[in-house]
């Protein structure tokens, strides 16, 4: 089958392929008008959350083979080195970041600005290319985009518009009489309950990566597109 079946031919380094256009968005989408997160802060939040993994380890696991007093020290020693840890990662992000909370009207017209330059950008790089390769590109990809939105509707219907509303509903209905600390009652569910809680769970996961993939094809579709009209002069 491998010597009667033709290989497709490897495209050129210089040709316009979806890799190259999906490495191209990805440099942009790291870009931002804010300064990016220092050391301090990342491992703020890291430091954080290992004290928040450690204390809830030794409280609920060593309790056997740890004394009481020990363990009422760590997890105090834990609380402090987590608050601590998240309250100055949330300071050094709220100085980063102050001016989209404060004035997010004026933040959001920057960042547009700056994300229309860098649109204009991928769209004179896309025209160096052959028209030709643009358009039979841009109809492959559309054929991609319209069969996915009709396949995610047979699956998702209308419910991929709500988001994850239906989720918390099915998720209220299940523990809206449970009462704190009552735990045992948490997990008083059957296994069909289980079982359709988890797909649930799984389809709504599954149906945020298509959504990411729609949105890709989109940004393909609407670059190509762009591409193709003749620039006024």
């Amino acid at each position: 089958m491998s010597s009667g079946t033709p290989q497709p031919e490897r495209a050129r380094d210089d040709a316009l392929t979806f890799h190259g256009l999906h490495t191209r968005i990805q440099e942009l989408s790291g870009q931002s008008i804010y300064a990016k997160a220092g050391q301090a802060e990342k491992w703020s939040f890291r430091v954080g959350i290992a004290a928040a993994a450690v204390g809830l380890i030794c409280g609920l696991f060593l309790d056997r083979w740890i004394p009481e007093r020990v363990l009422l020290l760590v997890a105090l020693a834990c609380l402090v080195v987590e608050i601590g840890g998240f309250l100055l990662g949330g300071f050094l992000t709220l100085r980063r970041e102050y001016r989209q909370y404060f004035q997010p009207r004026l933040s959001h017209a920057l960042e547009m600005d700056s994300e229309f330059l860098q649109w204009q950008d991928v769209i004179a790089e896309l025209r160096a290319y052959p028209r030709a390769d643009r358009e039979q590109r841009l109809r492959y990809v559309s054929i991609r985009q319209a069969r996915m939105v009709d396949r995610m509707g047979l699956m998702y219907g209308g419910l991929q518009r709500l988001g994850p509303f239906p989720l918390l509903v099915a998720l209220y209905l299940q523990f809206r009489n449970w009462h704190w600390g009552d735990w045992t009652g948490v997990f008083d569910i059957g296994w069909a309950g289980v079982i359709l809680i988890f797909a649930m769970v799984m389809l709504y996961l599954v149906g945020w990566i298509l959504i990411a993939q729609r949105t890709r094809l989109d940004t393909y579709v609407s670059l190509l597109e762009a591409s193709l009209q003749e620039p006024t002069k």
